[in-house]
């Protein structure tokens, strides 16, 4: 058991834009723990793989090497002439491959069969952690409470530019709301114990949805999951994204995992209305105005009546 390694798992292709982001913000963490980070890109037609390459060459050239966990750790000692940024933890594991895959879930699969901690998550290649001490309150959390397994926080909406466009929260994590209503795990800001994960949970049939298929399986199975008021990551909301350009098929999909863990008809068929709703009346972005989005307020509104008893979702 490696309490002290926290495993990160990037999927990737053609993401030479933000990845750059994404690798400084994993390596930039600061705390007593090791960083067993692992990049796996999908044979890139643009920049990625270079810029992959570009920090492990800092790390080569600036840091001296330990054995920890079968594998290869970067530390920090005396071989940079100059303080190295991109090394404040107790060592860094940087491992990637460029090769062809079958996509964002087979990407990930072939992340976690390399894994050597006892913490995992995934941060895409878009999206970012938005401080250096996020990982250490992450390992934090899981050190107090030894038989925690699913660990969620808040966090931010970036633009494609980084800049913030606004603030993803949830007071709690709501199963009835997570399948019938609201999707709202802030997945970039999940962690989870290695003892809950298997390959077999990631599942490729979901396009856009596999990420709350992986967290209500675990739900729905009673693992044992704390909600914190910590905004660890940026969630970086741009029309591209598959949850915006591919919304109609999410939202199948979510039916689809719906129907799977109920047969509660009319909670579907409710959760049918609304997500047709969200797709027909909901502006892309924060704007909040405009009669189809006063409408499909109203609809929100109707449907968590329906399903919750109440008007609407606390936080």
């Amino acid at each position: 058991m490696n309490k002290d390694i926290i495993t990160i798992v990037t999927p990737s292709y053609n993401q030479g834009r933000f990845i750059e982001e994404t690798v400084q913000s994993v390596l930039m963490q600061e705390g007593n723990f090791y960083i067993d980070y692992i990049i796996i890109d999908g044979a890139s037609t643009d920049n990625s793989a270079a810029v992959i390459k570009k920090y492990e060459t800092l790390l080569q050239e600036n840091c001296r090497t330990i054995e920890k966990a079968g594998l290869k750790w970067y530390t920090r000692g005396e071989r940079g002439a100059k303080k190295f940024r991109w090394n404040n933890c107790l060592g860094i594991s940087y491992r990637w491959l460029s090769e062809k895959d079958n996509g964002q879930v087979d990407a990930l699969k072939k992340g976690f069969r390399l894994a050597r901690g006892d913490i995992y998550c995934w941060l895409n290649s878009d999206d970012i952690y938005i401080h250096p001490a996020v990982l250490q309150k992450v390992t934090d959390y899981f050190a107090k409470e030894p038989g925690l397994e699913l660990l969620c926080g808040d966090g931010i909406y970036i633009s494609t530019a980084g800049q913030e466009t606004g603030v993803y929260r949830a007071a709690k994590i709501n199963l009835k709301e997570l399948l019938f209503l609201d999707y709202h795990i802030l997945q970039p800001s999940t962690f989870f114990s290695k003892a809950i994960y298997h390959e077999k949970h990631l599942e490729e049939q979901y396009i856009c949805a596999f990420d709350a298929a992986f967290f209500i399986r675990h739900l729905k199975n009673g693992v044992r999951c704390k909600k914190v008021a910590e905004r660890f990551s940026a969630f970086r909301y741009y029309e591209d994204i598959k949850t915006i350009a591919l919304r109609n098929k999410k939202n199948r999909e979510l039916l689809t995992i719906a129907g799977k863990y109920t047969g509660n008809f009319f909670f579907i068929a409710v959760s049918a209305v609304y997500r047709k709703a969200e797709t027909l009346l909901h502006p892309f972005g924060n704007v909040k105005k405009g009669f189809k989005y006063k409408l499909f307020v109203i609809v929100r509104r109707l449907s968590y009546l329906l399903v919750t008893g109440r008007w609407r979702r606390p936080g």
